[in-house]
């Protein structure tokens, strides 16, 4: 026989258990969230655009909560996906961000923009190459997408500053190194 012992039934009377029961529907714990009540007054294709207004004002919690529940009801919208990994990033969960856009990229490989945030997040972890690969990638898909081409540019830049800071000690008296040196520096915010 155990030594547990199971804990006896309480019975209430009527007023009781009807007190009890009122106090259980107005507890704030069961009533639906703002972003699920209005979940509900949305059509599919306005999912997007409320997401992308929430993360516009600043409200990334309210917009990955809503780009989950418009997900939940189309799996396949890459769109509300691309949003979602937005607002990830917008919230500090890069690694989370990056997941999902690595996701993103296999599902949808046809798409420039995952590539190009996917891009800068791996330059943010000092990534520069796999960065600039994924750059090229986008550039191939969508040629003029200049957010990409300014990234690249960008990543082209941190290469250059690591060279030469990886040159200049052995190169003290070469004064255009040290001077295109201090330009990338200044250049580069460092």
């Amino acid at each position: 026989m155990s030594s547990f012992m199971r804990a006896k039934p309480i019975l209430l009377s009527t007023c009781a258990a009807l007190a009890l029961g009122l106090s259980f529907l107005s507890a704030p714990a069961l009533a639906a969230s703002e972003m699920e009540e209005l979940a509900a007054t949305l059509h599919p294709g306005d999912f997007s655009p409320r997401v992308e207004q929430l993360l516009t004002n600043g409200h990334p919690a309210q917009a990955l909560e809503l780009a989950d529940i418009g997900i939940k009801r189309n799996p396949r919208n890459a769109q509300l996906q691309f949003l979602r990994t937005v607002s990830l990033e917008s919230l500090g969960r890069t690694e989370d961000a990056a997941k999902g856009l690595k996701s993103l990229i296999a599902a949808y490989p046809e798409i420039p923009e995952p590539y190009n945030n996917l891009a800068v997040i791996e330059a943010g972890f000092g990534n520069l190459e796999e960065a600039q690969g994924l750059l090229k990638k986008a550039l191939v898909i969508n040629p003029k997408f200049s957010l990409a081409q300014k990234n690249l540019g960008d990543v082209y830049l941190a290469l250059a500053l690591e060279c030469y800071e990886a040159a200049a000690p052995a190169l003290e008296s070469n004064t255009e190194l040290q001077s295109r040196l201090r330009t990338l520096k200044r250049i580069s915010g460092r």
